[in-house]
């Protein structure tokens, strides 16, 4: 059973992710968001991947669905991660 802690955590595995990325996006050729089940753990896991094709029902995202303009500049757009993690973990 799903709980809302789930769905924070994977919250947590993608906004750290697009942080990793943001930190350093030149060393990525094509990077993409790709979350998915790691079904030996059955934990949500989230990464940087490159050069996989974009297809949201497969769970690869373009990076810049992620990405937001901030005060500081790029930033992880925790809205729209939200999204994603609430389409991917189903509360019982």
């Amino acid at each position: 059973m799903a709980t809302i802690q789930d769905i924070r955590a994977l919250e947590l595995r993608i906004y750290e992710a697009v942080g990793e990325y943001l930190n350093a996006p030149d060393a990525y050729d094509k990077p993409v968001l790709h979350v998915y089940l790691d079904s030996d753990e059955m934990v949500h896991r989230a990464e940087i991947a490159e050069n996989l094709p974009v297809s949201d029902d497969d769970g690869v995202y373009a990076i810049e669905s992620v990405v937001r303009d901030g005060d500081e500049g790029r930033e992880p757009d925790v809205d729209s991660i939200s999204d994603i993690a609430n389409s991917w973990v189903f509360l019982d």
